[in-house]
């Protein structure tokens, strides 16, 4: 029997529903390919996934849309997009769908329900990561959805700070800022590598991060996120430049950055996201010529305990070849990659060409 299905704005009356779709898609087996699955769940540590990391329906970023699929009056699916702060941009968060035969039409109509509320919003873009496999890639591509990334989520699992350094890495992550604002971690390294000084990133430090960013990021993709100095101007307290897989579904009860200064430039970014919750967040750039493990070594002593004890996600994008290359060295393992995505929806403004004068 064909059961009729319909796509409507989420109720507070659906809560309990939602929780229940929740887990059962995220405990599932196969919940990367009826969910957006970010971070993408390995055979190693499968149970590192989104409903991992939230374990509530109940969004900690304020949806700016939520749609919930409904067949016979029971939820189906659910779709959220929050708006990225400064922009006229969505981010899809969810998008989730219970297991059955009509899985990817029951996500195939919430996607095309969210552009559509989108254009009549008046959206400029869309954006959305999801795991690496056919499910997801297919249904994206058929709403005009374009893959322009790939990131490695990589894992550090929870270490136990014993012994009389855990006092002292406390104190390095808190208090052990001299006057000019720098971190000091002049001694060891959570790797044990030696460490260099580190600054505390700030709104003057926006040129120069902008600069490293550009240093990393392959002009298209750059064209693509389009961003500019300003947008580098609130690293310290905001995590949301720059882009990840992970910053748009976390909330965070404080934020850190600190760079590495090299020959005038910015050698190293990275910026922290502290989780009361769970795996704090770790996002980080490493220009070519930096001693990368030594720069991370640096920024995990200077996190503090509380971070190393909880665990850390850190996302790197794959053509970040330095910062590839050190996430191995200072104790972080991959466990899965997932994809970029991008629709356009508003029409770029474009110059008007050049036309020779008529006389």
């Amino acid at each position: 029997m064909i059961v009729d299905q319909s796509v409507r704005a989420a109720r507070l009356t659906d809560r309990q529903a939602l929780i229940d779709l929740s887990h059962r898609v995220h405990a599932s087996t196969d919940a990367h390919r009826r969910s957006l699955g970010v971070p993408a769940p390995s055979a190693t540590r499968p149970r590192i996934s989104l409903g991992t990391l939230i374990p509530s329906w109940l969004p900690l970023r304020s949806p700016s849309v939520h749609l919930v699929a409904e067949a016979g009056g029971v939820i189906v699916g659910s779709c959220r997009a929050i708006e990225e702060p400064h922009r006229d941009d969505w981010v899809i968060t969810e998008l989730d769908a219970a297991d059955g035969p009509m899985a990817a039409e029951v996500r195939w109509g919430l996607l095309s329900a969210l552009v559509e509320e989108g254009t009549r919003h008046d959206i400029a873009r869309f954006h959305a990561a999801c795991a690496d496999v056919r499910e997801n890639l297919e249904l994206f591509g058929q709403a005009g959805f374009m893959a322009y990334a790939q990131e490695e989520i990589w894992y550090r699992p929870p270490e136990a700070i014993r012994g009389p350094r855990s006092w002292l890495r406390s104190l390095v992550a808190g208090s052990a800022r001299d006057r000019s604002g720098s971190a000091r971690t002049d001694g060891a390294g959570a790797d044990g590598t030696d460490s260099a000084e580190l600054q505390a990133a700030g709104a003057p430090d926006a040129w120069h991060l902008f600069d490293l960013w550009s240093h990393a990021t392959p002009p298209a993709i750059a064209r693509i996120e389009g961003y500019g100095a300003a947008d580098w101007e609130a690293v310290g307290h905001e995590a949301i430049v720059p882009r990840s897989s992970l910053n748009p579904l976390l909330h965070f009860s404080g934020v850190d950055a600190w760079l590495r200064p090299w020959e005038q430039r910015a050698g190293g970014f990275a910026q922290h996201g502290a989780s009361r919750d769970g795996p704090h967040y770790l996002r980080f750039l490493v220009r070519d010529g930096i001693d990368g493990p030594a720069f991370l070594g640096g920024v995990l002593a200077a996190m503090g305990g509380d971070a190393i004890a909880a665990g850390l996600l850190s996302p790197v994008r794959t053509y970040e070849s330095a910062g590839m290359r050190a996430a191995p060295r200072v104790g972080f393992e991959p466990i899965g990659r997932v994809t970029m995505l991008v629709r356009e929806v508003r029409a770029q403004v474009r110059q008007p060409a050049m036309v020779p004068a008529i006389r």
